[in-house]
């Protein structure tokens, strides 16, 4: 029973580790990609550290696979510099949310623990396609309900709170 119990968590911080470094190498490939100074490549680093520290790398897996797979099959892209997922240097990089015109990075506002804390974070998507993306979703195995009124998307520990903006 001790050696069970030994070999679930030896396979579970493996997992784990595993997930970070694939969102560590997606996150730096696509900087790379997009041309990202080496100070913005630090941060990057800094912001994927405290990614991990609390529990987080999995969730951002999974919005990253939700957005592109909505940017697949329905031609859904989020709205650039909406929602609380567009500070910061990792989403940008994963395509969880859009950089502007500008192709600048913004700082956070908050850290990613106040963000946890928050409990429901928020990306946009256009009107038009927001209950497309939604019904996706749903037919992919994400656990969605609503909040206030607008879908929802429960991850291990953040709540997505999918929201449209008209035009």
């Amino acid at each position: 029973m001790a050696n069970k119990k030994k070999d679930n968590r030896r396979k579970d911080a493996l997992t784990k580790k595993s997930n970070f470094e694939s969102l560590q190498f997606q996150t730096m490939f696509a900087l790379k990609q997009m041309g990202a100074s080496e100070q913005i490549m630090k941060l990057a680093e800094v912001e994927l550290t405290a990614i991990d520290e609390l529990g987080l790398t999995q969730d951002l897996l999974d919005i990253k696979r939700l957005v592109d797979g909505a940017k697949q099959h329905i031609g859904a892209e989020v709205i650039p510099q909406a929602g609380d997922l567009q500070y910061g240097c990792v989403c940008p990089a994963l395509g969880i949310s859009r950089l502007g015109d500008d192709c600048a990075f913004k700082c956070f506002k908050k850290t990613w623990a106040e963000l946890v804390a928050q409990k429901t974070l928020t990306i946009y998507y256009p009107d038009a396609v927001r209950n497309q993306v939604v019904e996706w979703a749903k037919a992919n195995g994400y656990n969605t309900s609503t909040f206030l009124g607008n879908p929802m998307i429960k991850f291990q520990k953040i709540f997505l709170v999918i929201k449209r903006t008209i035009g």
